[in-house]
């Protein structure tokens, strides 16, 4: 879409994209007033004129050129004073800018405020993670091979015990059988040479 399509609206080229954009939506309020204003009488069509006015629903030649269709309307109609019909004021198209930057800004206000307590949940969660992360006995990633690492030395250590106390346990078991021999057969031999 070339930058032209972009700036033109109701047989208006605009300067400003922003302001183009308005007059595209006048252009769809326009169509709507017509369709209503089709059914009403001068009195009534003089009361949405003056309310189109006073709440300034306009702010483009769009919207000003319908205004101006109907201010010639109701001049014409014999049944309406002229002094009944107010002149259109007409807003600066600077100012109209600001309005449009100023509701932009009040849009993204409004988003970032809505947006703000989700966004700071997400970061107590995160914070919670790491300090659960960090805190917990459960084996992470980033210590797993020291973890490893002494749990196999804490079970190496443990199992050589446990054998030192087995050879121990041998030992003395043999130095007693060793004793037993030697007490059976010194014992024996004491009986042997009581009995002569």
């Amino acid at each position: 879409m070339s930058e032209q399509k972009k700036l033109e609206a109701g047989g208006f080229i605009f300067s400003d994209e922003v302001v183009a954009e308005k007059a595209k939506k006048e252009i769809n309020a326009v169509s709507y007033l017509r369709n209503q204003l089709s059914h009403m009488n001068a009195a009534q069509i003089l009361e949405a004129y003056r309310g189109l006015i006073d709440k300034n629903v306009f702010d483009t030649a769009v919207g000003y050129s319908f205004l101006k269709e109907l201010q010639r309307t109701l001049i014409a109609d014999s049944t309406v004073d002229n002094a009944d019909i107010p002149l259109i004021p007409v807003a600066d198209e600077r100012a109209l800018k600001d309005t449009e930057n100023e509701t932009m800004k009040l849009k993204w206000q409004r988003k970032f405020h809505m947006l703000l307590p989700f966004t700071i949940l997400l970061l107590g969660c995160v914070i919670f993670m790491f300090v659960l992360t960090a805190t917990s006995n459960n084996m992470t990633i980033l210590d797993y091979k020291e973890k490893v690492e002494n749990q196999y030395a804490d079970w190496d250590e443990s199992l050589t015990k446990r054998e030192d106390e087995v050879k121990e346990r041998e030992e003395k078991l043999l130095e007693d059988e060793e004793r037993l021999k030697n007490g059976e057969n010194s014992n024996g031999s004491e009986k042997n040479t009581n009995s002569r």
